[in-house]
């Protein structure tokens, strides 16, 4: 049994090394060692999975009964009950999870205040004096960087400040150690950097601090955060996003013999420089010696000219000249009085015309106005109730009410007459209407 236990284990882990499922959890326990033990299903099967301790301590999300997750693991079958479970290795809320919710709205509200605008991206320095490195001293990928630099630039000179990349603190001692290379002033460029790993692995470089420290940075920022495929809000507020730490490094860092090659073609250029300039040199010397003669003989022509003005001046009389500037502004002068005259004479005649108009309007205007009046007056004293009274009828009220109608009123009630000098009170006796009726 042990032997076929093993044999199958070596066949699945050769034809399955990882499965990637999603299901809600419907079954879970913490062993006291640490370890996780659960059960995943959906609405056609279940699966029983494994995660040991180391694992479940880098948990970002604390799995529950009724949680929707995502798993990464190998299968494998238990020995020593003969049941088949997976070995969990990454777990994370699947989908929309609230760490993959929190990632969206908080992209969304920093990307309205600007934090990822292409406007504000800046070229990296060609050739930097100094690089600053910002991860952690242990494990592969500061290793894989320097190896990359020291191939490409063996004498760049490297700052590294190590921080955690992971876990809780990690996002503050990031967001400090840009701000802390970025104040000293010894490096050009600063390069973030970390593995590849699930959004809970990588989840320190999307947290709000870091965001802004990477964006307040002076010099240039170059995000190496990740494989490819995973995409951080550290990458989208960097200057330049590099697939890898060691593509970033690559990015950041020129290669000597690239430069070499560069500098030996720009030396050969400047060698061959006498080829194109002496030419050069000799039309600009046939322009000078074509412009000197063009001014010498503009020289000539303006003293010719200046001469004849000179001439032209010495014949000119300014007491005849002066003689008949003060006859054409006499002229001017009484042609000017003459038409003024005409033009004040004219006005008046005009305002004296407009003026009796006016008079003959406003006149008019008013006695038709007059005539309005009067009849408006005539309408309204004979709408008066007061002048309806005076010829001869009356109002009569009961209870506050006017009688229009001998149904508003019964034998008995209370009455007061309006005339026009006064008012008449009274009780009724009795009632007749047109019809003859009474009471």
């Amino acid at each position: 049994m042990t032997d076929a236990t093993r044999l199958i284990n070596d066949i699945l882990e050769c034809e399955f090394p990882q499965l990637l499922f999603r299901g809600e959890i419907s079954q879970i326990t913490i062993a006291q060692s640490g370890h996780i033990y659960f059960t995943v299903k959906d609405e056609g099967a279940q699966l029983s999975c494994a995660m040991w301790a180391g694992v479940a301590k880098t948990l970002q999300v604390k799995p529950k009964v009724g949680m929707v997750v995502r798993c990464h693991g190998r299968p494998n079958v238990y020995a020593q009950s003969g049941r088949f479970q997976i070995i969990v290795h990454r777990l994370s809320e699947d989908g929309e999870g609230a760490l993959q919710r929190k990632f969206q709205e908080l992209k969304r509200r920093l990307e309205l205040e600007g934090l990822f605008s292409q406007d504000r991206k800046r070229a990296l320095p060609f050739l930097p004096n100094a690089v600053g490195i910002v991860t952690s001293k242990t494990g592969a990928v500061i290793h894989d960087m320097m190896v990359k630099i020291r191939e490409r630039f063996p004498s760049m000179v490297v700052y590294l400040v190590d921080t955690r990349v992971q876990g809780e603190g990690a996002a503050q001692e990031i967001a400090d150690a840009i701000r802390r290379l970025d104040r000293s002033g010894l490096v050009d460029v600063l390069i973030v950097a970390r593995g590849g790993g699930s959004l809970e692995d990588l989840w320190a470089f999307n947290e709000e601090e870091v965001v802004r420290a990477v964006f307040a940075s002076t010099r240039p920022v170059v995000s190496g955060v990740g494989h490819e495929v995973d995409v951080t809000l550290c990458d989208l507020a960097a200057d330049v996003r590099a697939p890898t730490p060691t593509a970033a490094a690559e990015m950041v860092v020129p290669r000597v013999s690239d430069l070499q090659i560069k500098i030996a073609e720009l030396e050969r250029r400047l060698s061959r420089t006498d080829r194109w300039l002496q030419p050069r040199e000799q039309r600009v010397d046939e322009l000078s010696a074509r412009l000197s003669s063009r001014v010498a003989a503009v020289s000539k022509e303006a003293a010719l000219r200046i001469r004849a003005a000179d001439a032209a001046l010495g014949r000119i009389k300014p007491d005849r000249v002066l003689q008949l500037l003060r006859l054409r502004c006499d002229a001017a002068e009484k042609s000017l009085r003459d038409a003024v005259s005409r033009r004040k004479v004219e006005a008046k005649n005009e305002l004296d015309r407009v003026t009796e108009r006016i008079e003959r309007s406003t006149k008019r205007r008013i006695e038709l106005a007059q005539e309005r009046v009067n009849a408006i007056s005539g309408r309204l004293h004979a709408l008066n109730p007061q002048a309806v009274l005076e010829r001869g009828y009356s109002i009569v009220t009961s209870s506050g009410r006017n009688v229009r109608s001998v149904d508003q009123i019964a034998a008995g009630d209370e009455f007061n007459v309006r005339v026009s000098d006064g008012i008449i009170s009274g009780a009724v006796l009795s009632i007749r209407s047109d019809d003859g009726k009474g009471e």
